[in-house]
């Protein structure tokens, strides 16, 4: 079985046990989806920021399902324990750091696809006052900044305990909301600011946004492959093959 074959099987495997946490991962996009449609519609832009805070903390962690692993990660270090039991079995460590990957990206597309499709519909100010090109441009732009930060989010939740990924969480959450909170003191926004850009046929933003997430994809795996190698998994190092 070849990398590609063997990150599929695991990506299937993994997503097709979660499914509810999929429904519930969706449900909570649409969420999203509805309860920003004001915020679109504030011509003041007087609450933009929250509108730059949703988008910038809760779109990587859109591409992570919502499980009870999920919840106990802090306090049961789940994630070394699943990989620790995946290490008993003969599957290479690139398939599984390929396939955790995958499981981004098959998430990330259908739950941001449901929602940037959602606020399209919905929002007067995109459907009436957005071409359809410069909006599919407007959301790869953040589903690129979704998926690269979501791969830093996969190093540290299969590289590191428990606790070490939730003290990154909580940092990263931190300070995109305080970011959010000093551009909107400035009457400034990222979101609205991006929608007039590409408005004006500016693409070259969303082409950056997509250059660095290939090379996130790119850098990333391999990153997170040495981590796995060198990495604790119980209170004894184990060997790792790649």
């Amino acid at each position: 079985m070849n990398i590609r074959q063997g990150a599929w099987h695991i990506a299937k495997h993994e997503l097709s046990r979660d499914w509810i946490g999929i429904v519930v991962t969706v449900v909570f996009s649409l969420y999203l989806a509805l309860i920003t449609i004001a915020i679109y519609n504030d011509e003041e832009r007087i609450m933009s920021w929250l509108l730059d805070m949703v988008f910038l903390v809760t779109f990587p962690s859109l591409a992570f399902v919502m499980n009870k692993t999920t919840m106990r990660f802090w306090r049961e270090d789940t994630y070394t324990g699943k990989l620790a039991e995946w290490r008993t079995l003969p599957i290479p460590l690139s398939h599984l750091v390929m396939g955790r990957l995958l499981q981004l990206v098959m998430v990330l597309t259908l739950v941001l696809t449901i929602f940037f499709t959602t606020q399209y519909v919905w929002v007067d100010r995109l459907n009436e006052h957005i071409s359809i090109g410069a909006y599919i441009l407007f959301a790869l732009f953040w589903y690129c900044y979704a998926l690269t930060m979501a791969v830093a989010h996969v190093y540290f939740e299969i590289g590191h305990s428990g606790k070490a990924y939730a003290l990154f969480c909580y940092i990263s959450v931190g300070l995109f909301v305080l970011i959010s909170v000093v551009i909107g003191i400035a009457k400034a926004g990222i979101v609205q600011g991006l929608l007039d850009e590409l408005e004006k046929g500016h693409w070259w933003y969303t082409a950056a946004a997509f250059a660095v997430c290939i090379s996130t994809l790119y850098s990333g795996y391999r990153i997170i492959k040495r981590r796995l190698k060198q990495r604790h998994y119980t209170s004894k190092k184990i060997s790792i093959s790649s």
